[in-house]
């Protein structure tokens, strides 16, 4: 039998502070840490979990400055067993867990109430020799195209983004169109991914490929990060040019610009397309950028390149790096002189097929207004080659017998620094609008690294016959639901 005294001493410890919870930021008692996550909890780790405020509110919004959301924890990993360990966790205790690359989505994708794994800790190059590499997740492309291009032969990437600032594994779990290189010739950056470390739901490290797991495979490229957690990739690489050549065409009406673009993009000695659009000023400014390839003694043959378009180029020459790098050495400017991690970034990201993108833009482009993109946003198209997809992901229109697919971009950007709720308010509605419109009478489909609200009901109109096996994935490799809740494609299971 317990005596008054031991049972008052055992009510005194219960009652004492043991340790803290870091999820529900308080201090707990005794009788509470048997019941809730605490510090006392975690087993031991390579790297770091911090719990402290400045680290916290550092991780609680993304580019967009739209949502907020201050995680209770933020694990910095020394390696894949860390984000296993706290994955497993915080999987027994139903926290949401969230991946952070560079954090470039606009609609909060990755940001989360629970824990934040910062994979910009784990960005190593394990190997990189004639044929492939392998890196860390949370290596930035730019620093992969700048290692590999240093390889005797130079060796690059077959597709890279337009800003290269980006992590590997962040733009493998969304897609990764090409932007500055690749698109033309290549597909995604998804297809070219020979090998991934994946950690799942459960916290279970796995290796996956076409041959090995493929369903897991499948449903972590361009996942959204729903099924597991990529933290090593082994990426194909191809021979790299030493120059590129590109040629900037301007056009003030929709038909010229469409018809060049579509020889351009289709044509022998063109590597790599991208366009901008402005708001109607009093009329809109498309450009092209056409972009050749080469090595010295040999140059492009710009006759040939140019042949039957409407317009004269401005030519720019430059090395090879110095073209990939183009939008990094802008963003790196708007961030020292214009705040630009401040802005607010209400992005419209749309995929639309070639049988409608004409019209489309036709209708869309009197509509917009300077503050639609604002001063230091963008219009961007991208071919993308459809053709040449060999994942399931990302999402893309219903074929209608052309090998290209365009990316249309409505790069918003607010005038001062946010947060501004009314202008978010505003440019959300807008994004609401011109994706329903787009989807209904010009078969666009999202490509979800923008702001455009989602309800759980139309992620399964979005996913359409893949639905079933999506959430088939979603339930086998995360049962708990705990990984990236910021899209809420699950959020109603």
């Amino acid at each position: 039998m317990i005596s008054r005294r031991g049972f008052l001493g055992a009510a005194a410890s219960a009652a004492a502070v043991v340790g803290f919870d870091p999820f529900g930021h308080r201090w707990v008692t005794g009788a509470e840490a048997a019941t809730r996550p605490s510090f006392s909890d975690v087993p031991p780790l390579d790297g770091e979990l911090a719990v402290d405020a400045a680290a916290r509110q550092a991780v609680a919004t993304d580019l967009g400055n739209i949502v907020h959301r201050r995680p209770r924890a933020v694990l910095r990993p020394g390696s894949a067993r860390d984000i296993a360990t706290m994955i497993r966790f915080c999987s027994a205790h139903g926290i949401p867990v969230s991946t952070r690359g560079q954090a470039h989505t606009t609609y909060g994708q990755g940001v989360s109430g629970g824990l934040v794994i910062e994979m910009r800790h784990l960005r190593r190059i394990h190997s990189l020799d004639g044929r492939y590499a392998e890196v860390d997740a949370g290596i930035h492309w730019k620093d992969l195209a700048t290692a590999a291009y240093e390889q005797s032969p130079r060796l690059t990437p077959p597709v890279l983004t337009g800003y290269t600032g980006l992590t590997v594994g962040g733009t493998l779990s969304v897609g990764g169109i090409g932007g500055i290189v690749g698109g033309l010739r290549t597909g995604l950056q998804v297809d070219h991914v020979r090998e991934l470390e994946v950690v799942t739901g459960t916290g279970s490290i796995r290796r996956c490929s076409r041959q090995q797991q493929p369903d897991l495979f499948d449903a972590v490229l361009g996942g959204l990060g729903q099924c597991g957690v990529i933290t090593k990739a082994v990426i194909e690489l191809v021979p790299a040019p030493e120059r590129a050549r590109n040629f900037v065409l301007q056009y003030s009406e929709n038909a010229p610009f469409f018809r060049d673009l579509r020889l351009l993009i289709d044509r022998a000695g063109v590597d790599h397309v991208y366009a901008e659009f402005t708001a109607p000023d009093p009329t809109p400014v498309y450009r092209i950028h056409a972009t050749a390839f080469y090595d010295p003694p040999a140059t492009p043959d710009d006759a040939a390149i140019l042949a039957g378009l409407t317009t004269e180029p401005v030519v720019e020459d430059t090395p090879y790096l110095d073209y990939v790098l183009t939008i990094d050495r802008l963003i790196d400017m708007l961030r020292e002189t214009e705040n630009w991690d401040r802005l607010v970034k209400p992005w419209y990201d749309v995929w639309l097929p070639d049988s409608t993108i004409e019209e489309y833009l036709a209708e869309l482009l009197p509509t917009l207004t300077p503050r639609d993109i604002g001063t230091y946003g963008a219009g961007l198209i991208y071919p993308q080659r459809r053709d040449l997809a060999t994942r399931p992901a990302p999402r893309r229109p219903e074929p209608d017998g052309s090998p290209f697919v365009y990316v249309v971009d409505i790069n918003t950007v607010s005038s001062t620094p946010g947060p501004d709720p009314e202008f978010s308010a505003e440019m959300l509605e807008r994004n609401k609008r011109l994706y329903a419109h787009a989807r209904q009478s010009y078969g666009a489909v999202l490509y979800p690294i923008g702001s455009v609200p989602f309800t759980a009901q139309d992620w399964r109109d979005h996913y359409g016959d893949a639905w079933a096996a999506f959430h088939a994935a979603k339930r086998r490799y995360d049962p708990a639901g705990v990984l990236t809740p910021g899209p809420g494609i699950f959020s109603e299971d």
